[in-house]
């Protein structure tokens, strides 16, 4: 017999392998249940099936999980299966515009957690898989031939994040992933639209496990 439990406010799973991936968003930490995919399994919304009860017990008592799902129920992340094609180039005033919105992120971005970082650049809408490709694209690459000009460059986290304020500014809501690999582990974050991988590229994202969307 499975009991279902659901993850806690801030907390994310998804199983690897055999192993279950942990992020806390307000810890701002991912940590690894070594072989914990025999008995805890991940499903969509937050749900958690748990094939033991000392382990649902466990679970409850360290706040991982909790009796109620939540409201409403959580975003599960689309699969990407596409990436811009990167043929069409920014003009002048959009490339302009990129290093504006860049800078101005690149501040917003300092000393902020994670949790603040979601909650700041998030529009509250869902996107919509219907996007002219044909702008995205160029702006995209604005970004892109911006980012050298911009001050206090940083890693995915912080890319994907200015990425989306500027996309955002120009009336495109994305979703930002989180994924996870192991052995050795690395954890990635990029956007997307529906299956569209925005910013980054498909060969890479595709060998992480989703673990947050938001």
């Amino acid at each position: 017999m499975d009991f279902k439990l659901w993850c806690a406010p801030g907390v994310h799973l998804a199983q690897v392998a055999e192993d279950i991936i942990l992020l806390d968003r307000s810890a701002d930490a991912y940590n690894c249940l070594l072989g914990a995919a025999e008995a805890v399994r991940p499903g969509p919304g937050g749900l958690i099936e748990v094939s033991r009860p000392e382990i649902m017990h466990e679970l409850l008592l360290a706040g991982i999980a909790a009796r109620s799902p939540p409201s409403p129920l959580r975003r599960d992340p689309v699969s990407p299966t596409r990436e811009l094609p990167r043929m069409n180039r920014a003009s002048r005033s959009e490339v302009f515009r990129a290093g504006i919105a860049l800078v101005i992120a690149a501040q917003a971005f300092k000393a902020r957690t994670l949790e603040s970082l979601i909650a700041g650049s998030s529009s509250g809408d869902r996107p919509t898989p219907v996007v002219d490709e044909i702008r995205l694209d160029r702006l995209v690459a604005a970004a892109r031939s911006a980012r050298p000009w911009v001050p206090f460059e940083g890693e995915c986290l912080q890319r994907s994040y200015q990425l989306r304020r500027f996309l955002q500014r120009e009336g495109m809501a994305t979703e930002w992933l989180f994924g996870v690999r192991t052995w050795p582990f690395a954890a990635h974050c990029w956007l997307q639209i529906g299956d569209l991988v925005v910013g980054d590229r498909l060969e890479r994202v595709r060998f992480y496990t989703p673990i947050l969307a938001a």
